[in-house]
């Protein structure tokens, strides 16, 4: 698996904690980092994009020199804080693969505590029809994502997200969300993910999001993090 991650060197002071974590719990797999400047440590491969670019464009500059059918697509303040369930990630993988789903998100979200089997995998609930894709950690063709990105209007990367069920209707695609039973909700409308344990997000209007994951400050301490320079939420 390839592992992908959208950055900008304006959020690099939060590269540290992406890599570091990234290298404890993904050490043996490929991992990318889009950025519009800036270097990672070895074992990373580096695309650059256009900063003049929006944003949609810029995430496709940087896709359309991928060589990969499948990735998981990620941005840089969405990183892990455990291990992941390897086997269970490669089965999603596989099931993307094979064509039974376009879009694996890898934690549940949503607006109200509604689950919809999906029929595929007892770990993964339909998403909601206009929450087929979303900025979190997800499981995609390139091809898929290309289209994503591509169809999908917005001046902002807000405004982008929340066009983007239009695009999944027009083009009939199908999304599903990771769910173990017993995954505790975490804030309003997010779950924690046993299978992939991740922050989603660590940041929220520039500032670090400890209100609702508390143990974010452990691991932003491993790094020897100032909190107080983008401050907390």
């Amino acid at each position: 698996m390839k592992f992908v991650f959208y950055s900008h060197f304006d959020y690099s002071d939060i590269w540290p904690v992406l890599f570091g974590q990234c290298d404890k719990y993904l050490e043996k797999h490929d991992k990318v980092l889009f950025t519009n400047e800036g270097t990672a440590p070895d074992g990373w491969e580096v695309i650059t994009y256009d900063d003049a670019l929006p944003y949609q464009q810029r995430v496709v500059s940087c896709l359309e020199q991928l060589k990969d059918e499948i990735i998981v697509f990620s941005h840089e303040d969405m990183f892990l804080y455990g291990e992941i369930d390897l086997s269970q990630v490669q089965a999603f993988v596989n099931l993307v693969y094979s064509g039974k789903v376009d879009f694996i998100k890898l934690l549940r979200g949503g607006y109200t505590d509604e689950k919809i089997e999906s029929g595929i995998h007892p770990h993964l609930l339909r998403c909601p029809t206009d929450m087929i894709f979303t900025i979190q950690p997800t499981i995609c063709k390139v091809k898929n994502l290309l289209t994503m990105y591509k169809e999908t209007p917005g001046d902002s990367i807000w405004s982008f997200e929340a066009a983007t069920g239009r695009t999944a209707k027009r083009y009939c695609f199908s999304g599903c969300m990771v769910y173990k039973e017993g995954d505790p909700k975490r804030g309003m409308h997010h779950w924690d993910s046993s299978i992939y344990p991740y922050f989603a997000t660590a940041v929220v209007k520039g500032k670090w999001y400890t209100s609702d994951y508390s143990h974010l400050r452990e691991v932003l301490q491993d790094y020897n993090i100032d909190v107080s320079l983008r401050g907390e939420v």
